[in-house]
């Protein structure tokens, strides 16, 4: 494995230099790496299941061939198994107190909501592509690049129109014309794309320098269609098939200079690939594009390219000459060797010789299923002839004899004259069986009956979950070294936030954190909006753990129980325990208070309270809407039902009713015509010396005269 501090010269133009250190540079790590390519080839073989099986010439036309699917079920079942729930970020608070905290739960559920959309603009699942490598081939690769430049081209376009709108409208003064400005660019970034974008990179196409620091060079060697390869660079081929210059274009124009688009297929001799070789170094990355003129024939080399793209990307670190980003590696079953093939195993590789053995065995139990499974007849010998002297001519039993009853050909359900029975055909041996049954238990190592959901009936539900963590923890290193690898990405990705884009980003989160301090960017304080993290909140500390969760249910009560006994003993901190479950310490706290508080006596009471005043308020209005109440006529009684005059009240007597109309009512309806709180109107007094008896039919409020009575 490379370890040497590796450069690359920074292009100036046309720079022959440039592109002979890069094509190097890759010649040179390919030749390092080729025994791992190698590798890396026959697991995609046997994969997709392209191992060829050796058949004899004379059962080629018998012989059926067979693959095992169990290796494509290996690799289906564990990626499954580490993907299975979704990836979860956590961040420590660095300073104590509610502030810091509240800064680290916005941290974490931002960057888990950045990447589900990363994923979903990516339209590809990132981490299970991710993961699915690295148990198969023992390494992964992801990349995360910013692309403000294509992502947000309409933003810096749209965003100064804005500035020229506001600058030119003078019925806004400074702070109000910043307001919605603010307010326009960051509504305008919810319809962009993000502006960081990851990928997955095939293990087979990458290469790597390093040192005790970290990556010092990466390469890239990637097969790409020439259309989209040349599209995407701006450039073309000329007529030897060499990738055109793009600073030759200068002057001119490129459609006199560069071979028509209809002849590239032609030039491309069949193939519909060019190379592309991407190279990277503490500060430099370069892009050669290899046309099929500058291919170095049967060698396996590059040979020539062309230049096509040459930056400073800054993602490294001047002191230590490595790179920070923007490729996160990961080895799989990590082992003490350092040669690539070696440094890092997937879950296939200790079986990866009896995959094809499987095959061949399968296939020859398979042929001998089919020879003796059609039924082969024999003549016998004629009853009473001399063995060794042939029948006489004529006879049944002679040459011909049978032609009457079909030749020599057998026909099932015809009465011959002569003796015919079957001959057994040679069979597989036990041996065969026992091979086979060997085999297959030696793979079924990879992945263990108890883990694919298989389990005798007389074990008991301790033993299997035993049985399934012991089995799982094969798979520990796979899990923790693809944790590194995703928490660093995450700390690149908050780097990249605040130094090179510098502004706020959005992602889509499902819920929100509920603390005033971050309110300001979420849209009302609801379980998903969009969730916002700029610059001023990261403050120069990148330090993220990702975490994948493939524990079981019954592991989760395991550990509950746990956690809960080390509690109890003060072995942990009440912050670290919620941390453990996957939990952000101060959401549990305040959702915790916030049931106390709710749960506790003096807040019962007051609901109650105010839970029955609300009722009464609801009662009163719905009496209020009925009938109006009558009035005092000036200089007369007040009228009745129907236009009958209404008596007089008699003091200590019934209440006042209309003249030969129905009695009244003797007993008074609460709140009938005196509303608790007339709209508009001014409060209504209570009586000195206390609140008086408890209004009926409105709980807690007090009972209040009716109007003066009318004189005689």
């Amino acid at each position: 494995m490379a370890t040497l501090n590796v450069s690359i010269r920074p292009a100036e133009g046309n720079d022959a230099d440039a592109v002979g250190e890069t094509i190097d540079l890759a010649n040179s790590l390919r030749s390092e790496f080729k025994k791992r390519d190698q590798l890396y080839a026959f697991v995609d073989t046997i994969l997709y299941q392209e191992t060829i099986v050796d058949i004899p010439e004379a059962y080629r036309k018998t012989a059926l061939e067979i693959h095992s699917p169990m290796a494509p079920h290996i690799a289906n079942t564990v990626a499954a198994a580490l993907t299975t729930n979704p990836l979860t970020i956590q961040f420590r608070p660095i300073q104590f107190g509610d502030v810091a905290q509240a800064n680290a739960t916005l941290r974490e559920h931002f960057f888990e909501a950045s990447w589900k959309r990363q994923e979903h603009e990516a339209n590809r699942q990132l981490l299970r592509l991710f993961m699915y490598a690295l148990a198969t081939k023992g390494e992964a690769i992801m990349k995360t690049v910013p692309r403000c430049a294509t992502a947000w081209a309409e933003y810096d376009t749209q965003s100064a129109m804005l500035a020229e709108e506001l600058a030119r409208q003078r019925e806004y003064d400074q702070d109000a014309a910043d307001r919605i400005y603010d307010r326009e660019t960051e509504e305008l970034k919810l319809k962009l794309p993000y502006p960081i974008a990851s990928s997955d990179i095939p293990p087979e196409t990458f290469y790597y320098a390093l040192n005790e620091n970290g990556f010092t060079a990466c390469v890239e060697v990637k097969q790409v269609p020439y259309l989209e390869a040349l599209a995407r660079f701006g450039t073309g081929l000329d007529r030897s098939g060499v990738v055109m210059d793009v600073s030759d274009w200068a002057d001119l124009d490129p459609r006199a200079m560069q071979l028509a688009k209809s002849d590239y297929g032609r030039m491309m001799k069949g193939s519909p690939f060019l190379t592309v070789v991407e190279a990277w170094d503490y500060e430099t990355c370069n892009v050669v594009l290899v046309g099929p003129g500058q291919s170095a024939s049967g060698s396996g080399r590059i040979g020539n390219g062309t230049l096509v793209r040459s930056w400073k990307h800054g993602f490294g670190d001047p002191n230590t000459r490595s790179l920070k980003g923007p490729y996160f590696h990961a080895l799989g079953i990590t082992t003490d060797s350092r040669l690539p093939h070696r440094a890092g195993q997937g879950v296939l590789y200790p079986f990866l010789e009896l995959f094809p053995l499987l095959d061949s065995l399968l296939t020859i139990q398979g042929n001998s299923a089919y020879m003796t499974g059609f039924a082969a007849f024999k003549r016998t010998q004629q009853p009473g002839t001399i063995p060794g002297i042939p029948p006489s001519e004529g006879s049944p039993y002679g040459v011909g004899g049978g032609e009457r009853y079909g030749g020599d050909e057998i026909e099932p359900g015809t009465v011959y004259p002569y003796d015919i029975a079957p001959v057994e055909q040679p069979k597989a041996g036990q041996d065969l069986k026992d091979l086979i049954q060997n085999a297959t238990n030696l793979v079924n190592l990879a992945l263990p009956s108890v883990v694919q959901g298989l389990t005798a009936s007389s074990q008991s539900g301790y033993a299997m979950n035993q049985a399934a963590y012991l089995a799982r923890l094969a798979w520990d290193p796979i899990v923790k070294n693809a944790q590194t690898a995703l928490g660093s990405r995450t700390g690149f990705e908050s780097w990249l936030i605040e130094h090179r884009i510098g502004e706020d980003v959005y992602a889509w989160a499902e819920e929100l954190p509920r603390n005033a301090a971050s309110s300001r960017r979420y849209g009302g304080m609801t379980k998903a909006g969009w969730l916002g993290l700029g610059p001023e909140d990261l403050k120069g500390v990148h330090r993220y753990e990702a975490h994948l969760d493939i524990q079981t249910p019954s592991d989760d009560v395991v550990a509950t129980r746990a956690i809960q006994e080390k509690l109890a003993l003060h072995l942990m901190t009440w912050e670290d325990a919620c941390r453990e479950m996957g939990s952000n310490p101060d959401e549990v706290e305040r959702s915790a208070l916030l049931q106390q508080i709710k749960n506790s006596p003096e807040v019962q009471s007051k609901l109650k309270e105010l839970i029955f005043q609300k009722l009464g308020t609801i009662q009163s209005n719905q009496v209020n809407a009925g009938p109006a109440p009558p009035q005092v006529m000036a200089g007369g009684p007040m009228p009745g039902p129907g236009g009958a005059p209404m008596l007089p009240p008699t003091p200590g007597g019934p209440p006042p009713g209309p003249v030969g109309g129905p009695p009244a009512n003797p007993v008074p309806t609460p709140g009938q015509g005196m509303p608790m709180a007339p709209p508009g109107g001014p409060p209504v007094p209570v009586p000195v010396g206390g609140p008086g008896p408890v209004r009926p039919g409105v709980p807690g409020l007090p009972m209040r005269g009716g109007p003066p009575p009318i004189a005689p």
